[in-house]
């Protein structure tokens, strides 16, 4: 393991004393009396600095010690990666460490260090999880597939929780960046949710070339609105003179573009190229087509969410799921449009609401995955051998253990594989 991963895995080994009763011991070798280990810091497994653990207590002589509680794989890890001199680690009175290889001292007194000596057999189970499918462990798969339906549904819905959150955080970020207009940061999450993957950046890019603002004055024209989106995106100027329908978007949008006082997006995120060129022409041409018919659109989306998942489908556009994608103002299908649900209508009305209060919309946002039906992606068909997967809400769970904990080795923050290793450790008894 890695000294990140082993990090993870005593911080679930000391959150949920999974420890026998001479496993914690201080530097010198004395067993420590663990009376209560902390419960999980707001900052634990973030950036921001600070205890992982707040408010354990540890018995030391004849006295009780209370304060915060860092873990680390090795001593020395806290002094290279931990920033000891922030004041946000003020509050930590112990340092747990799998191996004491250094001697750290923090405003001139030494670091009290508790050294915590994990069960082997669940060290084995742990680094079976990390070096399995970055889909989900064959043993996570069976184990899940083993557990009661009440505890399906309760990981389930903590991943669902998750994801929302995670995505709703994302629409308030576009939000703040477009200096708080919700009609604004409702057009840049509409496109955004054309795309996947890196898409979603280049259909930004391309969102924030063009203002909403200039689409509502094509004032229903849908000529124009192609004419901007293709323009902005490079496609009128890779196609050359095939057409008089290309030329005449091309004069269109010339006209527009200097009218506006717009520019080419060439956008760079984190070293990635951003290519707004890449981006399919009917595509563009279905958002144009939506775009320039649905004024006010922020408004629009939050009033269709509070009547339910047929509005909303009916503002998207969606028809049976035999129908083929729009193009140039036609429909598209039911699937298409409850994917418009998913990644655009849910997290913008969950952060709406979150913002301004509104209970009612956050309550109608969330309830919304289970009247959707579930993707079908390489995710759902793993995780479906073992689970039902019928309703976007499964699916969205699944697709957030897959990419945020299997995909990036976060066996000891995921509610699976850290049930695997409670269960585990009860199995075990007092120990090995």
């Amino acid at each position: 393991m890695t000294e990140s991963e082993r990090r993870q895995f005593l911080k679930v080994v000391w959150g949920h004393r999974l420890y026998g009763p001479t496993d914690v011991r201080w530097s010198d070798g004395e067993v420590a009396y663990v009376e209560r280990g902390g419960y999980a810091s707001e900052t634990s497994g973030a950036v921001t600095v600070g205890p992982d653990f707040e408010n354990a207590a540890v018995a030391c002589g004849e006295s009780m010690l209370y304060g915060g509680v860092r873990v680390d794989g090795m001593a020395s890890t806290w002094r290279t990666e931990g920033d000891m001199s922030s004041t946000a680690y003020d509050s930590v009175l112990f340092h747990v460490v799998g191996e004491r290889d250094r001697v750290l001292f923090r405003k001139g007194r030494e670091v009290r260090t508790l050294i915590l000596q994990a069960s082997s057999v669940l060290e084995r189970m742990y680094e079976e999880m990390l070096a399995e499918s970055s889909h989900g462990s064959e043993g996570c798969l069976s184990f899940f597939g083993r557990l009661a339906g009440v505890e399906q549904e309760q990981i389930m819905s903590r991943l669902l929780a998750d994801r929302l959150r995670r995505k709703r955080l994302e629409v308030e970020g576009i939000y703040r960046s477009l200096s708080g207009s919700w009609d604004e940061t409702a057009y840049v999450c509409y496109m955004r949710s054309l795309g996947m993957g890196e898409r979603k950046r280049s259909y930004e890019a391309l969102a924030r070339s063009v203002p909403y603002g200039c689409l509502v004055r094509c004032q229903g024209d849908v000529q124009q609105g192609e004419a901007l989106l293709l323009g902005q995106s490079g496609y009128l100027a890779t196609v050359g003179s095939s057409g008089a329908a290309i030329r005449q978007l091309q004069d269109i949008y010339l006209t527009l573009k200097e009218e506006y006082g717009l520019r080419r997006p060439v956008v760079s995120w984190g070293g990635a190229s951003v290519r707004p060129s890449s981006l399919p022409p009917a595509q563009l041409s279905s958002a144009a087509a939506f775009l320039v018919r649905t004024p006010q659109l922020g408004a629009r989306v939050r009033e269709a969410v509070l009547e339910g998942v047929e509005a909303l489908r009916t503002l998207f556009g969606g028809v049976s799921t035999d129908a083929v994608p729009m193009t140039g103002g036609g429909q598209i299908s039911m699937e298409r449009a409850d994917l418009r649900i998913i990644n655009f209508a849910i997290p913008y009305a969950a952060a709406w609401g979150r913002s301004t209060g509104d209970v009612r919309m956050q309550e109608a946002a969330l309830g919304l995955y289970d009247g959707v039906a579930a993707e079908h992606n390489r995710y759902t068909r793993r995780w479906g051998e073992v689970c039902e997967v019928e309703r976007a809400s499964e699916s969205q769970a699944i697709v957030q253990l897959c990419t945020e904990y299997c995909g990036r080795g976060r066996c000891g923050e995921c509610p699976i594989g850290v049930l695997r290793l409670v269960r585990c450790w009860r199995g075990l008894g007092s120990g090995e």
